[in-house]
């Protein structure tokens, strides 16, 4: 008897557990059979949508870079030869038109200058000397020498009358009557030349004396000027205002015609210029109307004061080179700056804009978007329409396809629809395709 109790007991507890699990089973499987239940029934996704809106024409901007350059850039050397002396300016410092930035050693072009200059000195002297004429002093003495010359030649004349008188009496003999003939030609001669003498000084000097002494300072003074200009050349100018890019000359470097080197590099800073290659296209309108198009760089706009189309075409871009001047601003960039320039363009093309979130990605290159349409019932469902991108902004992009005017499209949440899916839209004013169009 005391066995059979335990026996009792065991199968009471093994009927227990063998009723809570047939429970447990069936709890389960109603549950389970519940939730197949709810599945059988469409599920809906809430989504955002907007009517499509389409226009005849976009504007779009297109982006094109640039290099921005100084107007003007030289390299500067000496004219002239020498050693330098001194150099005034260092790399990145500010110049003003005609400041000096360095010079040559000039004292041995100063000490021939000087030397001609004494020259020139001597020949003014004798030229004043010769266009005041003979002084009354001299003209006094050569007409005494004149007078002087007439007694004597008296003298021989009567000395060989009476020579010729004692030659035909036999007292002389021919040879002293020879002498005394030569002696009167002699005085004749010294006459002649004392009387030309006496001439001149009282007719004055001659022009063509005077002419060619002047021609000799004229010279003189060409010589000179030339000297200024070797002297101007040995101290190096900046031709116009900038900066300093680059010094390459030191105190003590040799200069000279066969080996010429370039002591700066000057860069006109304060005007600068953007290069920028365009399509043909777009370079009438921009030249002549440079305020169309916005410069920018690192986010801030650059003011285009005018714009010049160079004449050729680049052979390698097939663009021809805008060269833009820049204005107010242009403490903001530097030369070798890169800028871009923004430029509207209207095309004349039939769409309508979507976000970009609406779109996904299609076969053969197209894209796709979800159109929302009735159903039985009153549901709405969605559909896929084929589309065309034409021009993609940042956030949205211009399409054209098989979207009907004023049709629905799916602008948010489109990543989680298939074709066929139920869904639920709100519109939400200032969003979607139609907001966009109208911008």
């Amino acid at each position: 008897m005391r066995k059979t109790i335990p026996t009792l007991v065991g199968l009471a507890a093994i009927c227990a557990a063998g009723f809570g699990l047939s429970r447990l089973v069936a709890t389960r499987t109603q549950l389970a059979m519940e939730r197949l239940g709810e599945t059988d029934e469409p599920r809906v996704l809430p989504v955002e949508a907007a009517p499509v809106r389409y226009q005849d024409s976009f504007t779009s901007t297109r982006r094109f870079t640039g290099t921005v350059s100084a107007r003007r850039r030289a390299e500067l050397s000496f004219e002239g030869t020498g050693r330098v002396a001194s150099v005034l300016v260092d790399d990145g410092d500010e110049v003003a038109a005609g400041a000096p930035l360095a010079r040559l050693d000039v004292r041995q072009l100063s000490a021939r200058r000087a030397e001609v200059e004494a020259r020139r000195v001597r020949l003014e002297a004798q030229l004043q000397e010769l266009v005041a004429g003979p002084r009354a002093e001299v003209i006094d003495a050569s007409r005494a020498n004149v007078e002087a010359i007439l007694e004597e030649l008296n003298l021989a004349a009567r000395l060989l009358e009476r020579r010729t008188e004692l030659a035909e009496k036999g007292s002389i003999s021919a040879e002293q009557l020879d002498t005394a003939r030569a002696e009167v030609k002699t005085v004749q001669a010294r006459l002649a030349g004392a009387q030309a003498a006496l001439q001149e000084l009282t007719e004055g000097t001659r022009e063509e004396t005077i002419a060619a002494q002047r021609g000799s300072l004229l010279e003189l003074d060409a010589g000179l000027a030339a000297m200024d200009v070797q002297i101007g050349n040995m101290t190096l100018l900046a031709p116009f205002s900038g900066t300093i890019e680059a010094r390459h000359l030191d105190e003590g470097a040799v200069v000279s015609q066969q080996m010429p080197r370039t002591a700066f590099v000057l860069s006109e800073t304060a005007s600068l210029e953007a290069r920028i290659g365009l399509p043909g296209a777009l370079v009438p309108d921009l030249c002549q109307d440079p305020s169309a198009a916005t410069l920018m760089f690192n986010g801030q706009r650059i003011e285009v004061s005018r714009a010049r189309a160079l004449p050729v075409v680049d052979s390698g871009t097939r663009t021809i080179t805008v060269v833009l001047s820049l204005g107010e601003g242009t403490a903001l960039v530097r030369p070798g700056d890169i800028v871009a320039l923004e430029v509207s363009v209207e095309q004349t093309e039939r769409g309508a804009w979507l976000p970009i979130a609406a779109l996904s990605e299609s076969q053969r290159g197209l894209w796709s978007a979800f159109v929302v349409e009735g159903a039985e019932g009153g549901a709405s469902v969605v559909r896929r329409a084929e589309l065309e991108v034409l021009h993609v902004e940042s956030d949205r992009a211009f399409v054209r396809g098989t979207l009907e005017p004023g049709a629905v499209v799916v602008v948010s949440g489109a990543h989680r629809l298939t074709p066929g899916q139920t869904v639920s839209t709100s519109m939400e004013p200032g969003r979607g395709p139609a907001a966009a169009s109208e911008n």
